[in-house]
């Protein structure tokens, strides 16, 4: 019996003593890879028997996979040791590559106790630490490749937008012999000298700058002159573009290589390398259009760079076209009919029936900035459809007999008739609108309840929520505080803002008779439903009444033959100026067509934004 006892005690004290081994060994291997994981590489070399190797492999497969997470937990318990007093784990790694995705494996650790130190256990080192397949003789490298990036469709299917021949223009320094005769012909080019020449400055002697990416054909225009000059370099490329420079450029939006703003929006799977979306849909899409990139890990002979195999593949997938309600025929007709406007500018159509946004054009080309959409604006004149809807519902017709005389005072404040209108008298309303006259708006007004103007601009849908896919602005039409802002309301300025695409839809709602939310994408969703329609009598009496300003009133420029115009123009003061400054509005339908035109600091909507709704309807419909 006695014997008995020291055997089970001795066994006993056998496996206290490998248990506890055990433990310190899990505890080294923890922490390993607990310093591996939080990128403390020099910490989790000191775990290891070969510091320095380690630290080195561990550094470069970082950089190598462009790692940016690691993640590195054994998985169950450790071995017993074995003949040799070593103890194995099974580990599972999971490393996040910038721009690809998350790769996941599985490893084993072997561990040891340090040499003349019971408690103290190393990894130890070899290559298969990081991945079994790794050696001293090969490395690990990664491969990336995007897919073609999805289009951006028309109503009918059609891309708006698609990969066109481009050439970049940049400079080598080195090569530039004559700075200021390179500079003076890219300044011909609409580009900054000075800010060109600082860049310039800076950049190694063999660095290409990046100084203009032009369409093919404008570069073909201009390359006669440019390869002349030395230190100028070209690289033919190609980019996703609309047709032309102005087309739809501020909605449709714009791709360029990345910058460090347009990479943070474009997701954890853009890199620096590609093109993304800049502005518009392009931008807001970016995500949708440019799918996914597909990848690999791979592993490599160190000496000659040669493919060994394929340790993880990352599935990629092309992009989703974006299709949208826009018409490409509307869209270049607004473009044309722009080009004419003497400053920056804006149009908007759209489907009475439907909101479906048709076109929405804005210039100047070059800027993203989308006035159709976004812009806010005092309406002037315009406004005054839906003022006399508050006014239609208060009782009032048309045929009634509506005084203008040349001012009106509202608490001691003076408003007048806008240009040389004067006083008409005591006329019907019906010659108050097409004439738009201010004052007998005011005068009719005085009698509403304060909160009937923003009541009326609700019926239209005005101050809306939008959800068009990008920005818009969809109006504010507040309650008046006082009886002069009323006035001021009530004739479209005040504190009331709109966007043209805000008026076109005011136009649209009096065709149809039913207010929609506007529609640009095409989800394969049912499209958003109408708003209530207007009240009874409203719609027929503001289209007899926008219809009678184009016959006899301030919108006779757009009165063609074939199918009727009804339109009502608008011409809105703005800033701190003596004289004001002003904008000029005009907006409209014919047939199943509403549209309005913007024209910043134009001179009234009769002379500035009138002929350019004219040439817009002459071109698309009849």
């Amino acid at each position: 019996m006695t014997l008995t006892l020291v055997l089970v005690t001795a066994a006993l004290a056998a496996c206290s003593h490998s248990d506890d081994r055990r433990t310190r060994a899990r505890s080294a291997a923890e922490a390993f890879l607990a310093a591996w994981s939080g990128g403390r590489f020099t910490a989790a070399a000191r775990r290891t028997d070969h510091p320095g190797p380690a630290r080195t492999l561990l550094r470069q497969v970082g950089s190598d996979l462009s790692v940016t997470t690691t993640r590195a937990r054994l998985v169950g318990e450790v071995g017993s040791p074995d003949d040799r007093g070593r103890i194995r784990a099974r580990t599972s790694v999971t490393m996040t590559l910038a721009t690809l995705g998350t790769w996941t494996y599985s490893s084993r650790l072997t561990l040891h106790q340090a040499r003349g130190n019971d408690s103290s256990w190393l990894v130890t080192w070899s290559p298969a630490v990081v991945h079994p397949r790794l050696t001293a003789t090969t490395r690990l490298s990664r491969a990336r490749a995007l897919p073609p990036r999805a289009p951006v469709l028309d109503r009918d299917g059609v891309p708006l937008m698609r990969e066109r021949p481009v050439v970049d223009i940049g400079i080598e320094p080195r090569r530039l012999a004559d700075p200021a005769r390179a500079y003076a012909a890219l300044a011909r080019l609409d580009v900054d000298p000075t800010s060109l020449r600082s860049r310039v400055e800076q950049a190694p002697p063999d660095q290409f700058v990046p100084v203009i990416t032009l369409r093919k054909h404008d570069f073909a225009a201009v390359s006669g002159s440019l390869h002349a000059i030395p230190g100028l370099v070209f690289r033919d490329g190609s980019l996703t573009l609309a047709p032309t420079a102005t087309f739809g450029r501020a909605l449709l939006g714009t791709v360029r290589p990345a910058s460090k703003e347009t990479l943070a929006a474009a997701g954890p799977l853009a890199s620096a390398v590609d093109d993304v979306g800049t502005s518009g849909l392009q931008l807001a899409f970016q995500r949708r259009l440019a799918g996914q990139p597909s990848g690999a890990v791979l592993l490599e002979r160190r000496t000659d760079g040669a493919t060994l195999g394929v340790l993880h593949r990352f599935v990629g997938h092309a992009g989703t076209p974006l299709r949208t309600t826009l018409d490409a025929r509307l869209q270049a007709a607004a473009e044309r009919a722009l080009a004419a406007a003497p400053s920056p500018a804006a149009m908007v159509a759209v489907r009475p029936s439907t909101g479906e946004v048709l076109a929405a054009a804005s210039t100047p080309a070059d800027s993203t900035f989308d006035r159709a959409v976004v812009g806010r604006y005092a309406p002037g004149s315009t406004f005054k459809v839906v003022s006399t809807a508050a006014l239609l519902r208060s009782g009032l017709h048309p045929s009634d007999t509506v005084n203008c005389p040349l001012t009106v005072t509202v608490d001691g404040k003076q408003f007048k008739n806008y240009d040389d209108l004067g006083s008409l008298g005591a006329v019907p309303f019906s010659r108050d609108f097409a004439e738009s006259c201010n004052t007998a708006f005011i005068g009719a007004t005085t009698r509403l309840p304060r909160s009937a103007i923003a009541a009326a601009a609700r019926l239209f849908g005005l101050g809306n929520d939008w959800r068009l896919g990008t920005p818009a602005f969809s109006g504010s039409v507040p309650p008046a505080d006082s009886s002069v802002e009323q006035a001021a309301d009530t004739i479209g300025q005040g504190k009331v803002e709109v966007s043209p695409l805000a008026m076109a839809m005011v136009a649209a709602a009096v065709e149809s008779g039913t207010p929609h939310i506007p529609v640009l994408l095409r989800r394969g969703a049912p499209e958003p439903a109408g708003l209530p329609p207007l009240p009874r009598g409203i719609a027929p009496a503001l289209r007899g009444l926008m219809r009678e300003t184009v016959r006899s009133g301030t919108a006779t420029v757009v009165d063609l033959p074939g199918t009727p115009v009804g339109a009502k123009t608008g011409t809105a003061e703005f800033g701190t100026a003596t004289p004001p400054k002003t904008h000029a509005w005009l907006i409209g339908y014919r047939g199943d067509l509403a549209f309005a035109v913007l024209v910043e600091e134009g001179d009234s909507g009769s002379h500035t934004a009138g002929p350019v709704a004219r040439q817009f309807l002459e071109a698309v419909t009849r």
